[in-house]
């Protein structure tokens, strides 16, 4: 099938470039300007565009085109928020410039993701040039915010709201152009603890918050994360953030961690949580004046489909025609927006796109041309079999 002759480079380069152009940095949270320059773009290309207003005022998109009636049902989901951009200064170029120069594309989302939700539409415009017309079905465009925030005000929304409906899934996300069908959880945690003041000439007349707070996270550090998944590898943990104490001269009585462990798709959060908590107890053991105070800060479950459903064969497929070769099969040590379709609706989910994970929330964010046009052919002819499949 000749789609690729139906590509148009410098659509599909506009496109991506105007959606960079578009600072939608969460935080704060801005994507509603991006909605609104796609919006009429997907109503011209035949999408019945409908908005859906979270708790907090974000914006969402849910866009939905027909072929008939009934039918298979497939789901492209993009988020349009992106990390910040930093100190302008240390770009290369401006983070929201959209520059194109050498065969690349710079700018913060560039990668991650707004090249994929371009080759997307990218693709849909190349398939009604050439003129196909499925008997039946239909694809809906979830287009959300919030993702980089755990998508709390986006998917999780949408899906909160009962409003996801499909077969088969299809995330934008930078992969390097590979299937990824697994993705790890993240179970993130503040852990306190507290001592007594003392002036610091005297510290035998305190206790101090950070020294018992350094007993624990070399415990923590320590502990056995033995399991091991053939795609995603083993577990992890990292102490991504302290505070404690208020002045040199002063024993701190207060010493606050943040923890970030990575889960696999067969570990619970509860298992996981009663794991840390006995590690606590052990300090506590040891020294009956530790004290502490834990808070789940935020949590999003890992998630995985077997390798043998038919989105991953038809983009195995779709894959190998456009690269000639056989597309890598692997997991994500991230998390993705996927895992609401997979864990919430059990839909099969496959996480596709152009850019790389190195490329993501970095300085000079870029992504490459070709991987674009790659994707937006690929898209296309995933799309394609899936509806011809029917």
């Amino acid at each position: 099938m000749k789609l690729e002759r139906f590509l148009k480079k410098k659509d599909l380069v506009d496109l991506t470039s105007r959606l960079i152009q578009i600072p939608t940095e969460n935080p704060p949270g801005n994507e509603k300007k991006a909605f609104i320059f796609l919006k009429p773009i997907l109503s011209k290309m035949g999408f019945q565009v409908r908005t859906y207003i979270s708790p907090k005022g974000r914006s969402n998109i849910i866009a939905e085109r027909r072929w008939g009636k009934g039918g298979r049902r497939l789901i492209f989901n993009g988020h349009l928020d992106v990390v910040p951009a930093g100190d302008a200064l240390r770009w290369k170029y401006p983070p929201f410039q959209g520059k194109l120069e050498k065969g690349r594309i710079y700018g913060r989302g560039a990668s991650d993701m707004k090249g994929g939700v371009a080759s997307f539409i990218h693709a849909i415009s190349m398939i009604d040039r050439l003129k196909i017309r499925f008997d039946r079905g239909s694809l809906s465009l979830h287009l959300v915010s919030d993702e980089e925030s755990h998508g709390h005000q986006g998917m999780g929304f949408l899906a909160q709201k009962g409003l996801i409906k499909g077969d088969a899934v299809i995330v934008g996300e930078p992969t390097g152009l590979d299937l990824v069908i697994a993705q790890k959880g993240a179970l993130w945690l503040r852990i306190a603890s507290f001592g007594k003041s003392a002036h610091g000439s005297r510290p035998e007349q305190g206790v101090n918050a950070i020294e018992m707070m350094m007993h624990l996270i070399g415990r923590l550090k320590n502990i056995p994360l033995l399991k091991e998944h053939p795609l995603l590898g083993k577990p992890t943990i990292n102490i991504g953030k302290i505070q404690g104490g208020t002045k040199i001269n002063v024993v701190p009585d207060r010493c606050q961690i943040e923890v970030d462990r990575r889960l696999l798709p067969d570990e619970k959060k509860e298992g996981v949580l009663r794991e840390i908590k006995e590690v606590i107890e052990s300090v506590q053991v040891l020294d009956p004046l530790f004290k502490y105070q834990i808070e789940e800060i935020d949590y999003a479950e890992p998630s995985e489909i077997g390798p043998d459903e038919e989105i991953v064969r038809i983009g195995l497929e779709a894959g190998r025609e456009v690269r000639g070769e056989r597309p890598n099969v692997r997991g994500f040590s991230g998390f993705t927006d996927g895992r609401f379709y997979v864990n919430q609706y059990h839909i099969p989910t496959l996480i596709f796109g152009p850019g790389g994970t190195d490329q993501s929330h970095t300085t000079d964010e870029s992504v490459e041309v070709e991987a674009l046009i790659k994707a937006a052919h690929i898209y296309g002819l995933i799309v394609i079999k899936f509806f011809e499949g029917d």
